[in-house]
């Protein structure tokens, strides 16, 4: 049996290894190019790119990359709506996969057991805090798809946390085109008081990640 899990998990790593370097090597484009594709489909296109969006995880495409282009392509308000929109599919998406090889009680093993424990107990602030810092969303989708937290209770705290990147992203993009360097410093500024928030609330993320140092 364990051989057997073993193999599993070295399937999916190869294929994720895999799909890294097809991105890397085929699939590296920038925010301007996923602009002109994705507008190529005239009023089609805010479909296209949410689709995008949300398949976004299986190829290990880059969130920002998406989300730049999404202000690039549809301005600052639609560009945050449809972001949103397919960032929240991604998450779906990745979270019910990786409940599929969840574990069937909770992982022995340090790191993981830890992580497990506080999204079970601290579910949404503990996701909420993830969002907000620079990690890779995929990685946290993943993470609470293998925990025991609640769906509602992820998806509220992963809309909660993605909301201010979403709009910095989107905004820049924007402002990319509009050549608008006031709006980029202001919105960049409005970013860093979000990031500021573990800082304000340091007692309680020193509580939820005192155990994974």
């Amino acid at each position: 049996m364990k051989s057997k899990k073993a193999v599993t998990w070295a399937a999916i790593a190869a294929g994720a290894g895999l799909l890294f370097w097809a991105n890397r090597k085929y699939l590296n484009l920038s925010p301007k190019d996923i602009r002109l594709w994705v507008l190529s489909f005239g009023v089609f296109a805010p479909l296209v790119f949410i689709g995008i969006s949300v398949v976004r995880p299986f190829v290990l495409f880059p969130v920002s990359v998406v989300s730049i282009a999404g202000g690039l392509a549809f301005g600052p308000l639609f560009g945050t709506v449809y972001t949103l929109a397919g960032s929240m599919g991604a998450a779906a998406v990745s979270f019910f996969a990786a409940g599929m090889f969840s574990f069937k009680r909770e992982s022995r093993h340090g790191k993981m057991e830890t992580i497990q424990k506080q999204m079970k107990n601290n579910g949404f602030f503990y996701i909420f805090i993830l969002r907000i810092l620079p990690i890779n969303f995929d990685v946290i989708s993943y993470a609470a798809g293998l925990s025991r937290v609640r769906p509602m209770t992820y998806f509220l705290a992963t809309a909660a946390g993605i909301i201010p990147g979403t709009i910095v992203l989107n905004v820049l993009g924007a402002s990319f085109m509009s050549g608008n360097a006031l709006t980029m410093f202001s919105v960049i500024c409005l970013y860093i008081v979000f990031l500021s928030l573990p800082i304000i609330f340091k007692k309680k993320v020193r509580h939820l990640f005192g155990g994974q140092s």
